[in-house]
């Protein structure tokens, strides 16, 4: 496990200014939903695809043929956001959709049995975003690190 998060640390730091102490890889909230409807109707996981990235506002994309995930770096101080695709064992950022102050950031999890919805608010501007974290591969328990130091309060 500490060889996926060190990989996923290096992945992000080349973007963020200051030291990353955390990454997480999440998708749009109803990913896994979708996945089922998908099998049931192609149409039905196409709406629920749909639905899944608008709610999800820009972060990560689920896709038919095609998925971004929304990799999260956390600083001491700071929330950086970017749209990341996989690339062998790890992820390459492809752009970043936002940055903000962590305190500025309201967060909101409910555990589920496939994934731990993760909701933004991010106050100065009304932004939202759900998003999920999948807790099905945990990869040694790096999820579970990532949302411990993501809903932690601040000194």
């Amino acid at each position: 496990m500490a060889d996926w998060v060190q990989q996923m640390i290096d992945a992000a730091q080349p973007h963020v200014p200051e030291p990353v102490v955390s990454v997480g890889i999440l998708q749009p909230a109803g990913t896994w939903g979708a996945m089922g409807f998908g099998q049931v109707s192609g149409l039905a996981g196409m709406i629920a695809r749909k639905t899944a990235n608008d709610r999800s506002a820009g972060m990560g994309k689920n896709g038919a043929f095609s998925t971004k995930a929304a990799m999260i770096a956390l600083t001491a101080d700071r929330l950086y956001a970017f749209n990341a695709k996989p690339k062998g064992r790890s992820f390459k950022v492809v752009n970043e959709v936002g940055d903000w102050e962590r305190s500025d950031v309201k967060v909101a999890t409910t555990p589920g049995k496939l994934s731990t919805k993760v909701v933004f608010d991010v106050e100065s501007t009304g932004a939202h975003y759900e998003l999920e974290a999948t807790t099905v591969m945990q990869m040694g328990g790096f999820t579970d690190k990532f949302l411990a130091e993501l809903t932690r309060p601040l000194d």
